[in-house]
C-alpha cells in the first residue's frame, strides 16, 4: 500500500506541477498586462477627472478600470477550482470502485489485494491522464473569457483608445 501511495503522490505531483506552470504562464502573459493596463486606466481617471471632478466620478472610473482584471482573476480561480474538483472526484470514484471490489475473504489474500491496488492505480492514472488532457481546453476557456470580458467592460478612457487588454490586441 505504501508503494501505491508513493505512485499516486508522484502522479498528483506531476499534474499539480503542470497546473502550476499553466497558471504561472497565464498570470505572466495575461494577468500582469491586464494589471498594468488597469493601473494605467486608473491614472488616466485622475488625469481626466482630476482637480475639477467629484470624488465619486474618480471612484466610478477606477472601479470600471478594475473590473476586467478582477473578472479575469475570478474566471481563473473558478476554472482552477472546477479542475481540482473534477480531478478529486475522479480519484474518489476510483477509491470507491476499489473498495467495492474488496470482499472479506480477500483481505487476507495478498495476491488479490495487490490486484485491487493495481486496478486502483490504473484507475487513478486514467483520472490524472484525463485531467492532463483537460488543461489545454481549460486554458483556452480562461483566455477566451478574459478577452471577451476585458473588451466588454469600460476602461474609463475614450472608447476609441481601446488597444486590447493584453497589449497585443
Amino acid at each position: 500500500m505504501a508503494d501505491l501511495q508513493s505512485k499516486v503522490t508522484q502522479l498528483t505531483s506531476q499534474i499539480e506541477g503542470q497546473l502550476t506552470t499553466m497558471v504561472d504562464e497565464i498570470e505572466k502573459q495575461k494577468l500582469r498586462p491586464m494589471g498594468r493596463n488597469m493601473h494605467s486606466c486608473i491614472v488616466s481617471c485622475y488625469d481626466k477627472i482630476g482637480k475639477s471632478g467629484r470624488k465619486e466620478q474618480i471612484e466610478q472610473c477606477a472601479q470600471n478600470c478594475q473590473m476586467p482584471y478582477q473578472q479575469a482573476g475570478q474566471v481563473t480561480q473558478q476554472e482552477i477550482g472546477n479542475f481540482q474538483n473534477r480531478l478529486q472526484n475522479g480519484m474518489m470514484q476510483c477509491q470507491n470502485d476499489a473498495q467495492a471490489m474488496v470482499t472479506p475473504d480477500m483481505q487476507g489474500d495478498e495476491k488479490k489485494m495487490r490486484q485491487v491496488e493495481n486496478n486502483l492505480f490504473k484507475c487513478i492514472e486514467g483520472a490524472v491522464g484525463k485531467s492532463k488532457a483537460e488543461l489545454g481546453p481549460m486554458r483556452q476557456r480562461i483566455e477566451s473569457r478574459m478577452v471577451v470580458e476585458s473588451h466588454g467592460g469600460s476602461n474609463g478612457g475614450d472608447a476609441g483608445e481601446k488597444k486590447g487588454w493584453f497589449g497585443r490586441g
